[in-house]
């Protein structure tokens, strides 16, 4: 019996640990695409007040190599069976879930910030003629949202060559975030429970380990 609970922990840590990487993998290339690509790098390179979209990256980046360093190292762990591996493994998900809610309470709290800044760092990109990098940029911004141009500060919109049709930029930025914000929250929260799945059969795999030599 505990060989057979033993196996069981295993195959399941080892399809977790597959999920793990591959989910990791996944972000690191969004944020890694969401930098450097033409359509969205002007992002960065109009504003130097935009810290919170730079944090924003940089939270992918940290979030998908933590995310891959702990499916190799738990599927590592668990396949040779070392201990000492495990150990780490289960620090890395601890580790894992702390920033996941730190990430989840800074993205809630500033939520008004982050919608602002966006807000204002399209304005100063659509008043901006610094090249192709910042048309493709707007072009995408108007094609994803369904919005055309800005208020100015006369209240009229501008940067846009049929106002009537369609709604500002920087309102359809507000009304997209908050109203996908469920599908951020579900996401977070799905994230955060496998990954107390995993520290859980970490623990019991541990513990069986004891009672079961062979696997």
């Amino acid at each position: 019996m505990p060989q057979l609970h033993a196996k069981c922990f295993k195959y399941c840590l080892i399809a977790l640990n597959l999920v793990f990487a591959l989910l990791g993998l996944i972000i690191l290339m969004l944020g890694i695409w969401f930098r450097f690509d033409p359509r969205t790098r002007s992002l960065f390179e109009i504003d130097e007040n935009a810290k919170r979209i730079n944090v924003g990256i940089y939270v992918m980046w940290a979030a998908g190599s933590l995310l891959l360093i702990a499916g190799l190292i738990g599927y590592l762990s668990v396949t040779r069976q070392y201990r000492c591996m495990i150990w780490i493994y289960l620090g890395f998900l601890i580790l894992l879930f702390l920033i996941e809610m730190g990430v989840a309470i800074w993205a809630f709290v500033q939520k008004d910030q982050i919608i602002e800044q966006l807000q204002t760092t399209y304005t100063k990109t659509a008043t901006n003629t610094g090249g192709s990098d910042f048309e493709c940029m707007i072009k995408a911004i108007h094609k994803t949202l369904g919005c055309c141009g800005y208020l100015n500060g006369s209240g009229q919109q501008a940067g846009c060559s049929a106002p009537a049709h369609h709604k500002d930029c920087a309102r359809a930025i507000e009304e997209i975030i908050n109203s996908k914000l469920h599908i951020f929250a579900a996401i977070a929260f799905g994230i955060a429970l496998v990954t107390v799945l995993g520290i859980i059969l970490t623990i019991l795999f541990q513990r069986s380990l004891k009672s079961s030599r062979v696997i």
